[in-house]
């Protein structure tokens, strides 16, 4: 079975908006998760942040579609009670992250990949934090 990687909002919106230069390293990282060779999990609550952005360089209905799409692509990580409940008792100092930093640990994950790697410093070492340049290197 490939390995699970949580992968941080700020990777999505590389690839659905194209955004240049980090799109080449994202796309990479979804391509191995539709080769079947990763696991891509992005937390269900990403994709109210994902719409909020999109939607005014898009619109809301094309926005809607690329993410039914996108969401075919991948698993949804579950923001469960336990998650909520971990990431506030974490206290850390932006309640997004410590959800998504949980989400992950309670989905298996072996990695979170993001670009912003300094907004999971209050993360213990349970799970490696990387870019997705740096998640590619590795592999």
């Amino acid at each position: 079975m490939a390995d699970s990687v949580l992968v941080d909002v700020n990777v999505c919106l590389d690839l659905l908006l194209d955004r240049q230069p980090y799109v080449e390293y994202s796309g990479q990282i979804f391509e191995l998760g539709e080769q079947n060779k990763l696991n891509v999990i992005v937390s269900g609550l990403s994709f109210d942040t994902l719409f909020y952005v999109m939607r005014p360089a898009m619109g809301a209905g094309k926005s809607t579609q690329l993410l039914k799409e996108f969401s075919r692509h991948i698993s949804v990580g579950t923001v469960s009670q336990s998650v909520v409940q971990n990431a506030l008792k974490a206290n850390w100092k932006d309640l997004e992250d410590a959800l998504q930093y949980y989400c992950s640990l309670e989905a298996g994950c072996s990695t979170i990949i993001t670009r912003n790697t300094a907004d999971f410093t209050s993360a213990d070492d349970a799970i490696p934090i990387l870019t997705p340049r740096q998640f590619l290197e590795m592999r």
